[in-house]
């Protein structure tokens, strides 16, 4: 590969991607053909295959994307360590819900593509639940130094927390409840991991 067609390839690849977004978003990923998208970008179906190996690997690359952004946004909210421990949990699951819904809510026909890849691509959920874990046991860990905490195991504690998000952070699940109903289960479940997690002298206090 020379050095002009080196340079280009990541722009190919963002280009394809753009046009599947777009794709999958107006019509659905399940309607979508890989020879479409390659005739939204202006280049044969044959080309496309140049980049990536089939659509599920697209979708993949747009989901990892996606949940990339999520992990970036609750790290921030733990990177706030300004904001105690239970504050940046509490926002921590809100602002999950807030974008799982928003995600949903601006493209709906997104469960289509999550179907599929929790169906064949696993290895792009389990791969952001290890970055997410990562994050919540940072947070623990947080709240364990200041006293605020009292979790003798950060590591179990950060995957049981995941466990107990489910409902807030998979699409397939937005359309169970309005977004009123969902913020509602979102404080009960706070309360019941402060519960949980509070160090005896801080329910105390609370």
């Amino acid at each position: 590969m020379n050095a002009r067609t080196a340079a280009s390839t990541p722009d190919v690849r963002e280009q394809i991607l753009a046009a599947a977004f777009e794709r999958f978003v107006r019509f659905g990923y399940n309607k979508t053909t890989m020879a479409e998208i390659a005739g939204d970008c202006g280049m044969s179906a044959a080309n496309i295959y140049r980049y990536f190996d089939s659509k599920l690997d697209i979708g993949a690359q747009l989901a990892s994307q996606c949940l990339a952004q999520l992990v970036a946004l609750q790290g921030e909210i733990v990177a706030r360590k300004q904001a105690s421990a239970s504050e940046r949990l509490r926002e921590l699951v809100f602002a999950t819900l807030r974008y799982t819904h928003d995600q949903w809510l601006d493209t709906p026909l997104v469960n289509e593509l999550v179907t599929a890849l929790c169906g064949e691509r696993m290895d792009i959920v389990e791969t952001h639940k290890q970055q997410e874990r990562a994050v919540f046991i940072a947070l623990l860990e947080d709240g364990n130094a200041s006293g605020e905490f009292r979790v003798a195991d950060p590591q179990d504690t950060a995957a049981a927390l995941q466990t107990a998000m489910t409902l807030f952070s998979m699409p397939l699940l937005m359309p169970a409840y309005p977004r009123e109903i969902f913020e509602e289960k979102a404080e009960s479940l706070v309360r019941l991991l402060l519960t949980g997690l509070l160090a005896p002298e801080q329910k105390t206090a609370n």
